[in-house]
């Protein structure tokens, strides 16, 4: 177990063995309590005593090794660090190194709440769009967390169109040796019109949450006006790794809430979300190649539990084209859009 990776029947199998034999230690000291008394009767010095230097050198070691190992000190350390490395190239990920972007927005007031999200990027994490937002238990929009910032302000200013109009895709294009954009596809970019091609199907859960979840609303290009006030100080660039963000809460909150992440990528077409599945369906359809839709993430947080970590989990996904905000727990069909998020940790903590 210290030297390979983790194999569930071994772990099982160390497990049981482990409690036997502290049930045995337990059961030895009762049927032998009285002998043992008079065994530990602490004289250390003189004739009488059985310990000499035995007893406090015992003590000592058992000291010495539980400090080396609290504290991490070589050379306990070093040979932790070995093992480590062993189980790491048994895994395949030797000489691996993980970076992360920290971001820190949080609130300045030492008595402020704010949040903590890590974000680890999984292996089909390229450009995608997403936004981070607060919930009631009943589903009531709190406030912007983070949002991308091409989201944030309906900055879609390029339209894409494929060169050959009967070209199917059950693949994302670009993850093909040596594809290029030249090849199948036509950019205009056109930002005079930008507002007029706002993209529903892109966030349809946070962006219904916005609208007060008036699908007309959602679906309406005057709803960028209201994103770009409601999300005014939480939005950025699209961080295209492993990201830690810190974020300010606007008002004191108690209790339990929802934390959401929805992150969509484009061109990211299957077998199943091929990009003729929907061929009445203007969006899906039209110039957004949105591909797989939207996945969303959920912790339930508590801001009266400081300094907990929270897990976000896989809670299903949005509608294909946007048109409403419902989270849709039917994930078949869905492939490469469940491996863009690793995992997200959650910490919710004080300035102080």
């Amino acid at each position: 177990m210290f030297v390979k990776s983790h194999y569930a029947p071994v772990a099982t199998l160390h497990t049981m063995v482990g409690f036997c034999l502290l049930f045995a230690a337990l059961w030895h000291l009762k049927n032998n309590f009285s002998p043992l008394k008079g065994y530990l009767r602490l004289r250390f010095w003189g004739k009488e005593s059985r310990y000499k230097l035995t007893l406090p050198l015992a003590f000592l070691s058992v000291g010495l090794l539980a400090g080396l190992s609290w504290f991490g000190i070589a050379p306990v350390q070093q040979f932790y660090q070995w093992g480590m490395t062993l189980r790491s190239s048994d895994l395949g990920f030797e000489n691996q190194e993980l970076r992360y972007l920290l971001v820190d927005k949080a609130l300045r007031d030492p008595s402020a709440q704010q949040l903590s999200v890590e974000f680890k990027a999984g292996p089909a994490f390229h450009w995608p769009q997403y936004a981070i937002w607060l919930e009631t238990l009943d589903g009531e929009f709190v406030q912007p967390v983070y949002v991308t910032q091409k989201l944030a302000e309906n900055n879609f200013a390029n339209r894409v169109s494929t060169r050959d109009k009967d070209t199917v895709f059950t693949d994302n294009p670009f993850e093909r040796p040596g594809f290029t954009m030249e090849q199948a596809f036509e950019l205009v970019v056109e930002p005079e019109t930008r507002s007029d091609r706002f993209r529903s199907e892109s966030l349809p859960v946070f962006l219904h949450q916005l609208a007060g979840k008036d699908n007309q609303a959602a679906n309406s290009p005057n709803i960028s006006s209201k994103i770009s006030r409601l999300v005014d100080g939480y939005s950025g660039p699209t961080m295209m790794n492993n990201f830690i963000y810190k974020s300010g809460i606007e008002q004191k909150l108690s209790g339990a809430y929802k934390l959401r992440l929805e992150v969509n990528q484009s061109f990211d077409f299957n077998q199943y979300y091929s990009s003729d599945r929907f061929p009445d369906d203007a969006i899906y359809s039209g110039s957004g190649y949105s591909a797989q839709p939207s996945v969303i993430y959920e912790a339930e947080i508590n801001f009266d539990k400081p300094n907990k970590l929270f897990v976000m989990e896989l809670i299903g996904r949005g509608h294909h084209s946007g048109q409403d905000g419902k989270v849709h727990v039917d994930l078949s069909g869905m492939t490469s859009a469940l491996q863009l998020v690793d995992r997200v940790l959650v910490e919710v903590n004080t300035s102080s």
